[in-house]
């Protein structure tokens, strides 16, 4: 027998929300939980066929300072809009963080996932895209309303490889993308 919800409230809203559920088991146990409910996001492998290269960003992230001076390596993402496919939201994402606009017949769906199952709904779709030096529309670097200042870091595949598989990259969702492609 699962586990029932009981009741769920919610005990904190601002850009986050934080549900709290009780939940009986299936030995009449009542327990509390905790989510934090968050928007679906959409990430994106891009490489660039004329240099060969993988097109990664390099951004500050206040949340990985408690662990890490260093910014994150990370493949492209943003938060899937109300009302916006996944879809559209990689192709969104890539031209504002990268400024390379992507094409629907360069862009293939790789695998959804849950990001930290044990209290966030947050659920990453991950695509691989490639593109050309002709894509490039603009320098990226994300959006100022965002707060975004984003740096584009261009590497052989073999060094993002060794990256990755030296723990030099260590952003979940750009190692999960880049094993996926590069198994």
């Amino acid at each position: 027998m699962m586990p029932v919800i009981l009741q769920e409230k919610i005990v904190f809203q601002d850009k986050l929300i934080l549900q709290e559920g009780q939940i009986k088991d299936e030995h009449n146990n009542i327990y509390t939980r905790i989510r934090i409910n968050r928007q679906d996001a959409s990430a994106v492998l891009l490489f660039n066929t004329d240099s060969n290269k993988v097109i990664l960003t390099q951004q500050f992230r206040y949340p990985v300072t408690a662990h890490s001076d260093e910014n994150l390596l990370e493949i492209l993402a943003g938060k899937v809009d109300p009302g916006e496919v996944p879809l559209d939201t990689a192709i969104r994402e890539a031209e504002e963080e990268t400024g390379y606009r992507i094409h629907l017949s360069n862009i293939r769906f790789l695998l959804s996932c849950f990001v930290s199952p044990g209290y966030s709904t947050e659920r990453y779709h991950l695509y691989y895209a490639t593109v050309t030096n002709a894509d490039q529309q603009s320098q990226g670097g994300g959006l100022a309303s965002e707060n975004e200042s984003i740096q584009l870091v261009e590497l052989e595949v073999e060094d993002f490889r060794k990256r990755i598989n030296d723990g030099r990259i260590q952003d979940a969702k750009t190692i999960l993308a880049g094993l996926y492609v590069w198994r």
